[in-house]
This record gives structure tokens, C-alpha cells and sequence, in this order.
């Protein structure tokens, strides 16, 4: 009985290492990830963008008049 639970404890690494279960949904989860942080990281870029708009429109309205 001892050594059955010694060779159980010693394939259990190797039955880890080599178990592909979920895997899949993992990447398919890191992608949404990234793609949720690429559309973040463009709603960001076009708030930013809009402020420096308006910034270039207040000071060439100002000179101008």
C-alpha cells in the first residue's frame, strides 16, 4: 500500500505537467484580456487626442481674436 501511494505521488507531477484540460479556455481568456485592453488603451488615446484638439482650437482662437 506504501508503494502504491509513493508511485501515485511520483506520476502526479508528470500527469500535471502533461494535462492539456483548459488550456484552450485559458488563451481564449488572455486574448479577450488583450483585445479589452486594446479597446481601453483606444477609448483613452481618443480622449486624449480630443483634449489636445481643443487645446490647439482655445489657443488659435485666442490669437486669432
Amino acid at each position: 500500500m506504501t508503494e502504491k501511494r509513493q508511485e501515485q505521488r511520483q506520476r502526479r507531477p508528470d500527469a500535471f505537467l502533461r494535462d492539456t484540460k483548459g488550456a484552450t479556455a485559458i488563451e481564449y481568456g488572455i486574448i479577450l484580456m488583450m483585445i479589452g485592453l486594446a479597446l481601453l488603451g483606444m477609448m483613452s488615446l481618443t480622449d486624449v487626442t480630443n483634449r489636445i484638439s481643443n487645446t490647439f482650437y482655445t489657443v488659435a482662437n485666442t490669437m486669432s481674436g
